[in-house]
Order: C-alpha cells, then sequence, then structure tokens
C-alpha cells in the first residue's frame, strides 16, 4: 500500500517558506534570500547586483504562494514580455522538482501557469500599460528589472491592489538605473513599510573575485558600480556625474574626474 502525503510535512512547508525551499526544491537560499522567502511584508524592495539571485529568490516565493493560497492571482512585470516570461520559466523550473505535481497544471505555457487549486501566475507585458487591464485583488505582484520599467505601467498596476486581501504582496527588484524613476523614488523615500534587501556582487559566493576584476577593466567604473556594486550611478555615458555637476560650483571647486 502506498503511503499518502504527510501532512504534517506539508503543514510546515506551507507555514515556513524557507524550509519549503529548502528541502522540496533543494534550494539553499543565501541569508538574505531566506530575509525574503520568510517577509510577511506587503512591499518588498530588492536592490541586488547583477546574478545574484533575486529572481530565483521571487520565483520559490511564487510557486510557494500558488501551492499554498488556494485561489491566488500573482502577476509578473517587467520592461519587455521576455523579461516577464523569465520569472515564470523559473517558476517552471523550482516546480519540475516537485515530481509529478507539473503534469497536473491546468494550464502550462510560456505566458501563463494554472494550478488545480485555482491559484495563477500570469507573465504580462510592460510595453502598453492597456495590455493589463481585467486583472483584480491579486495576492503577489513581481515587477522584475523596475528600474527599467516606465512609471506609467508600474502606477496602473498599483490600483489592482486596492481590493486584495490584506493589500496584497509587492516586490520591485533590480539593478539601480540612475537617480530617477519610481523604483529610485521607493527605494530613497518609500518608507518604513518597506523590506528592503541591497545585495553587491562581493555578497555572492557564486560570483568570484577573478570575473568581477575582469567586468571592472572592461566595463569602467560607473557601469561597474551601477550593475555589481548596487550604486546609483548616474548616465554612463555623460562626462560628468550630477555630484561633479553640483561640485562644479562651489566657490573653490576641484578638478572634476572624467567618468570614463
Amino acid at each position: 500500500m502506498q503511503d499518502g502525503p504527510d501532512f504534517r510535512k506539508e503543514l510546515a512547508y506551507a507555514l515556513d517558506p524557507v524550509l519549503f525551499a529548502r528541502e522540496r526544491l533543494r534550494f539553499i537560499p543565501d541569508d538574505w534570500q531566506g530575509r525574503v522567502l520568510a517577509s510577511t511584508h506587503t512591499r518588498i524592495i530588492l536592490l541586488c547586483s547583477r546574478q545574484a539571485g533575486k529572481t530565483s529568490t521571487v520565483a520559490v516565493k511564487a510557486l510557494h504562494t500558488a501551492k499554498y493560497k488556494p485561489g491566488s492571482l500573482i502577476l509578473m512585470f517587467s520592461k519587455s514580455q521576455r523579461q516577464s516570461k523569465e520569472v515564470l520559466k523559473k517558476v517552471a523550473s523550482h516546480l519540475n522538482k516537485l515530481g509529478t505535481e507539473r503534469q497536473y497544471l491546468v494550464t502550462d505555457s510560456t505566458t501563463e501557469l494554472e494550478f488545480p487549486n485555482g491559484s495563477r501566475m500570469v507573465s504580462l507585458p510592460g510595453s502598453n500599460p492597456d495590455n493589463i487591464l481585467g486583472y483584480s485583488a491579486p495576492d503577489l505582484i513581481i515587477e522584475d528589472e523596475a528600474s527599467r520599467v516606465d512609471d506609467e505601467l508600474h502606477d496602473a498596476y498599483r490600483p489592482m491592489l486596492a481590493t486584495s486581501k490584506n493589500g496584497g504582496q509587492l516586490i520591485l527588484m533590480s539593478t539601480p538605473l540612475g537617480r530617477r524613476g519610481h523604483f529610485h523614488q521607493i527605494w530613497t523615500q518609500g518608507g518604513p513599510a518597506w523590506h528592503r534587501e541591497r545585495v553587491t556582487a562581493y555578497e555572492v559566493n557564486r560570483i568570484t573575485p577573478a570575473f568581477l576584476a575582469e567586468e571592472r577593466a572592461e566595463k569602467g567604473r560607473w557601469l561597474f558600480a551601477r550593475e555589481y556594486e548596487c550604486a546609483w550611478a548616474d548616465n554612463v555615458e555623460g562626462f560628468f556625474s550630477e555630484e561633479d555637476v553640483a561640485r562644479a560650483f562651489h566657490r573653490n571647486p576641484p578638478i572634476l574626474e572624467l567618468a570614463f
């Protein structure tokens, strides 16, 4: 006789997303990833280096929500449809580790996953805010590469959360892209309601010092700082930073540094 599901284990996984990640998905989170998975904040913002693991982390959170919160709606946005589908692909990759569960999906496509318990994950394009109309009361919204998403799209989907249970959960994640737009504004002025995580490349043991040295040499000071050190670097195509320009109006200005 085949054993049925271990309901005590399932209850433990439902209550502890980190345990679920470790034991069911064989995903061993870094400290910051564990904090994000366990966070009950309704608003989370992740300022991360390239390859820090932010997409894998939110994909685990999305899958845990869908599996253990029946009937949940999870929306994924990014600058383009291609990019927003990357989060869904990560979810599908995690789902494959759950044995036969994927074969029972009601819908399994590159833009939508629908679970037998009524939960849905939908990947949406960021090119036209009109394309996202019709969704309401999401349990989780993920905005990937948020520094590059137009403010118009961000403003268009935020009202969806008005009728979400307990306000829903919103996750913004990105590398920085200058001191402008909603991602920068929320990071700097969003207040205590936001759970913040800042993760530079030096904190990711999967990124070697040799690789970073190579990138620093090839990309130059400003681009490297933006992509790997989470610096709110100004436009890397400009000659001077905002700080340098401001200092130029000082009574005794220092010599300006060229930004290349």
